[in-house]
């Protein structure tokens, strides 16, 4: 049987995009399509009828480019109002070997007990286990104990900002599917495991936030945004070189701060123009990396493969050697990359990173459900559909 189609949603600042799935003869084939956006601050929603006819527009272009009608899609959620925290939660197992029951029950206590009426649980993934007061592992399956205990990485959201995201949605006739995380999406497609395992932040630059995921010994640990991106760059670079914001657009993408990468003895041979914009962009992107470190400060001599930028952001030429210099820290630049065999993949570019990485979150739900047919995970997973449809 051929593989559902799939799309995912990414309502960003300054575009807003569909990344679409799409079997043809059993192979995968990704398209990604996007309008400027509109009624968008800072990664929120901020003007809902603008948005609402942004969406339309988007909606028309995908239905008539890839000739199809488009219904259900995956969503991305994006902007400060975004929370992260590690919690614990035990439960006895009264001195018999720990079963894949106990962790499900013990997975189903922590999301009741971190229930909020205001907050909706986006993301709780488990980070570590121990048996009685044993060393943590990643599997305590087999152990016998008198407890065990979780550590969960979890994020969450305002749930009445999903609820009007899902009904501008539901007002272009989409049904939403699911929510996820935009920091936990990006990330999930922009960093290799090895890379987990020795430490990392990795820092999505988009339009109007940077927002990022902190990793741990190859698990997630702390997320964070920051309110500091590429329409800011922009914006500095039109005021300073008294110029048109499209302009600038182009300038920032042309030159960068190129001035800072070159030589000194070669720097004179440049465009003098460059020299300004590494002046203007320079000062903003010191700014973002300030905050970078401020948000990373807990993890100081702990991230062994450094900092890694994706996002439309990260395509700023030198901007990842001026902050490992400023900041002292590998600072590295990774394009997306979505692990399916065979895919044909037409705009895999940084800027596309949160979309594709909607795509790889509900491709590895899928696949979740196909092995565990029946289980509580599709319980769980229906009940979270049905939330949302009650909200349309």
């Amino acid at each position: 049987m051929q593989p559902k189609n799939l799309f995912a949603l990414d309502l960003g600042t300054t575009k807003f995009c569909i990344a679409a799935l799409l079997w043809e003869h059993n192979k995968p084939k990704l398209r990604i399509i996007d309008v400027p956006a509109d009624g968008m601050h800072r990664g929120m929603v901020c003007d809902f009828t603008k948005a609402e006819k942004c969406l339309k527009e988007l909606i028309e272009k995908v239905e008539r480019e890839l000739d199809i009608t488009l219904e259900r899609v995956v969503v991305g959620v994006a902007g400060s109002h975004l929370r992260s925290r590690i919690v614990q939660h035990s439960l006895p197992i009264q001195r018999h070997p720990c079963q894949s029951r106990h962790l499900r029950r013990l997975l189903e206590e922590v999301e009741v007990a971190e229930e909020n009426p205001f907050r909706e649980l986006l993301h709780c993934v488990p980070i570590g286990y121990k048996i009685d007061q044993r060393e943590e592992t990643d599997n305590p399956l087999g152990f016998t104990g008198s407890q065990v205990s979780g550590r969960y990485f979890v994020i969450d959201s305002d749930k009445d900002y999903l609820k009007d995201l899902i009904r501008i949605c539901n007002a272009n006739g989409l049904e939403v599917q699911r929510l996820y995380s935009e920091p936990f999406a990006s990330a999930s497609v922009s960093v290799d495991d090895e890379a987990k395992r020795l430490g990392l932040a990795v820092a999505d630059i988009g339009g109007g936030t940077t927002d990022g995921i902190v990793f741990q010994n190859g698990k997630p640990v702390s997320a964070f945004t920051i309110n500091i991106a590429g329409s800011m760059m922009s914006k500095d670079l039109a005021v300073g070189l008294n110029t048109t914001l499209s302009e600038a657009e182009a300038i920032k993408h042309r030159f960068g701060i190129s001035f800072y990468s070159e030589p000194k003895e070669l720097r004179h041979e440049l465009d003098p123009l460059a020299k300004k914009v590494f002046v203007i962009l320079g000062s903003r992107i010191h700014e973002l990396g300030s905050h970078l470190a401020n948000d990373l400060k807990d993890f100081r001599g702990l991230l062994g493969a450094g900092i890694q930028l994706t996002g439309g952001g990260s395509q700023v030429i030198g901007i990842d050697k001026f902050l490992s210099d400023r900041f002292k820290v590998q600072v590295s630049v990774q394009k997306p990359q979505l692990p399916l065999k065979d895919c044909e993949n037409l705009a895999l570019n940084s800027r596309y990173a949160t979309a594709i990485g909607l795509l790889n979150l509900e491709l590895g739900r899928s696949k979740t459900l196909e092995s565990e047919h029946g289980s509580w995970s599709k319980r769980y997973l229906d009940q979270f559909v049905n939330w949302i449809r009650e909200l349309s």
